[in-house]
């Protein structure tokens, strides 16, 4: 392998229904599929999902950056994932792209080779992956119904949004959602970042009789929440204030979160996530893995990636029912809340 050329195709995913979060509503996603072909005639393809309101870069800069991008690709077999790292240099600045041709290379490395990507990351994989469902910023009428639907459908773990402009808003869903679920239900919520730090102290004080599995982003600042933590015993992941190792590498140092949610589109890769999965791991702070409403190409990256997650926790990956039509069938479907790679 030592010529390996690219070319992309953009792509368009619709909605069923807006989807309605605290940073607005989403309707649709679009990407860029990487094609990489080696000189034995080998193929393989990532995806790259721009996704500027929560940490990458916008597509219109993606699709600039590829009109004219130039990779000197190096794969040294015997130190795959540095010398894929140090192949993308040039991406450092674009985590959507950097993702994209991380996946591509990754798959191209396992057939080139007939290696796994299990062999190809040092990483092992668990047979059963727990899904959490997530719900928008509802009615609570529609709140309620969505509950219900999930929970037939089999899921033990629900996330719902929050960041409603009252808060009131907020608790009436939660607590309608809790006393219907009962306790049986792990119940998660995200303020992608909509609190104060005051107002996020007071907050999941009075959440805390609900019994929530963790708060997702109530804050931004790390220094907020490390002041957060200390002000309430109400679990605390955090998401969007991570989007490099250094962000990272600071919250589990300093323990500012109980929780590390990794997105690999967000951070530029199942390469630097799992890097940051065994540092959390030698932390004892617990990984969540989500999706960033991808395509099912990328989105089996996430799937990987929750693969090799530790422990039972539900990760965010059934985001695929939210399109009118993904690029290609769904090789990890989620059945009564689990994807399950017995048979993969």
């Amino acid at each position: 392998m030592k010529r390996i050329d690219f070319t992309c195709s953009s792509y368009n995913l619709k909605f069923n229904k807006p989807f309605d979060t605290s940073k607005g509503l989403i309707t649709e996603k679009n990407g860029f599929l990487i094609h990489l072909k080696s000189d034995t005639g080998k193929s393989a393809v990532g995806d790259a999902v721009p996704f500027p309101e929560f940490g990458t870069e916008t597509f219109a800069a993606a699709e600039k950056e590829l009109k004219t991008l130039k990779l000197n690709i190096r794969i040294n077999l015997k130190d795959i994932e540095s010398s894929i790292l140090e192949s993308l240099t040039p991406l450092g600045n674009f985590p959507a792209l950097h993702h994209g041709f991380e996946q591509a290379l990754i798959n191209l490395v396992s057939k080139e080779n007939n290696i796994s990507i299990n062999e190809i990351l040092n990483e092992s994989s668990k047979k059963n992956i727990n899904i959490n469902a997530v719900i928008g910023l509802l009615s609570l009428e529609e709140t309620l119904k969505e509950a219900d639907k999930f929970i037939k459908d089999g899921y033990s773990t629900l996330k719902l949004k929050a960041g409603r402009d009252k808060f009131e808003d907020d608790f009436n869903c939660i607590k309608a959602v809790r006393e219907f679920a009962g306790d049986k239900i792990n119940l998660r919520i995200d303020a992608n970042g909509k609190w104060r730090l005051n107002d996020a102290i007071e907050h999941l004080n009075v959440l805390k009789p609900l019994n929530l599995e963790y708060v997702e982003q109530p804050v931004n600042s790390i220094v907020h929440f490390i002041k957060l933590k200390s002000g309430t015993s109400v679990p605390i992941a955090v998401d969007e204030s991570i989007r490099n190792m250094k962000d990272a590498v600071d919250f589990i140092q300093k323990k500012a979160a109980d929780v590390l949610v990794l997105k690999p589109m967000m951070l530029g890769g199942i390469i630097p996530v799992l890097i940051i999965k065994n540092l959390a791991d030698e932390h004892r702070i617990k990984v969540v893995i989500t999706s960033s409403f991808e395509s099912v190409v990328g989105r089996s990256m996430a799937v990987f990636a929750a693969s090799t997650v530790k422990g039972n926790s539900a990760h965010g990956l059934a985001t695929g029912s939210y399109f009118v039509k993904d690029l290609f069938p769904d090789p990890y479907p989620v059945k009564k809340g689990i994807i399950s790679l017995e048979s993969k």
